[in-house]
């Protein structure tokens, strides 16, 4: 059996049709546990009325804690040995479920995305997949951290917990579950912890998932929280990397893709338009962080890896020239803006 988890936080305007597909898989044994997650929409009502009509919804409504807990009260009700994760908004397609029950002996199955809801129901025969053992997982955790492509020209993500299958028993051994202090990254630092326990991967390049990404998604709202977040998402993510023995291979990995994060919430966050802070909280940030271990450790890296305006803005805040780091950041801002109205 296959165990769905649906997380739902006043997803009434698109849980129908994510609903809809599910129920439309081609296989037919799986559990559907819709987690309604405080929703103060109609989202309960339309839960309800689907566990209703089909005994293979189970609902569990729990005051708004977030996505992570969300998905981890639903982990706690999982009895299948496949976990899925759907978000409420997104769709997958009918053959989905039926390629992980197809799978043995496996422990992550990779799914691509599709690029749009039509080709989840287009009619193509299935690549074929290739398969990984723990020896190539120092690899796959690379591929995860830098955000590379497994096969050129497919649509995988590596980083999103969807479209993708997780052995259960794997899960509930070393009791891994999405961390609830993060709003962003979450995804990633679980994938990671999974994978450091992975004997054996599949990766089956077929379209399986549509991300629904739509304006009042969270992504494109500005939070004041991101930077602290980021700090707390390296640490828990160093700290599995070195737990399990993968660090040094990945060291450089880690700090450039590190020092990515730390240029990214300098542009969207700390001196982003949006951000109220005084002048004295911004730098008080940059000061707190150049003290930071984690930074100055990656700032080694800074010079041999990443784009021109990442090293000269990380640099200027090493300077504590923060005026001149603040303009850059802005009108690196107002740039990536304008690119995304195009």
């Amino acid at each position: 059996m296959i165990s769905v988890v649906i997380p739902v936080y006043n997803g009434a305007r698109y849980l129908h049709r994510c609903l809809n597909s599910v129920l439309a898989s081609s296989y037919r044994d799986f559990e559907l546990i819709l987690v309604n997650d405080g929703s103060t929409d109609g989202t309960l009502q339309i839960c309800q009325e689907y566990a209703a009509r089909d005994h293979r919804i189970r609902l569990i409504s729990q005051e708004n804690a977030g996505v992570s807990a969300a998905r981890n009260r639903g982990l706690t009700a999982c009895r299948g040995k496949w976990v899925v994760f759907v978000d409420a908004d997104d769709l997958i397609s009918p053959d989905f479920l039926g390629l992980i029950a197809r799978e043995e002996d496996q422990d992550l199955l990779l799914f691509d995305f599709a690029r749009t809801a039509e080709e989840l129901t287009a009619a193509k025969p299935v690549p074929a997949a290739r398969h990984f053992s723990r020896e190539n997982v120092p690899e796959l955790l690379r591929t995860l951290m830098m955000r590379l492509p497994l096969e050129e020209g497919r649509n995988l993500n590596f980083v999103s917990s969807c479209a993708k299958a997780y052995r259960r028993a794997l899960l509930d051994r070393y009791g891994i579950r999405f961390s609830p202090e993060l709003f962003y990254g979450e995804d990633k630092l679980f994938n990671t912890e999974f994978l450091t326990r992975v004997e054996h991967c599949t990766y089956i390049p077929a379209p399986v998932y549509y991300y629904n990404l739509h304006p009042d998604s969270s992504s494109h709202h500005f939070n004041p929280r991101l930077p602290h977040n980021l700090v707390r998402l390296l640490e828990q993510l160093r700290d599995t990397l070195e737990a399990s023995g993968m660090f040094a291979p990945l060291e450089r990995n880690f700090y450039s893709w590190a020092l990515e994060r730390l240029s990214y919430t300098m542009v969207w966050s700390v001196f982003c338009p949006e951000n109220t802070d005084s002048r004295s909280e911004k730098r008080q940030f940059c000061r707190d962080l150049l003290d930071s271990e984690l930074y100055c450790t990656a700032m080694k890296y800074n010079r041999s890896t990443g784009h021109w305006v990442r090293k000269t803005l990380l640099w200027l805040i090493q300077l504590r020239w923060y005026f001149a780091a603040g303009l850059l950041a802005r009108l690196w801002h107002g740039y990536l803006s304008w690119k995304k109205r195009r």
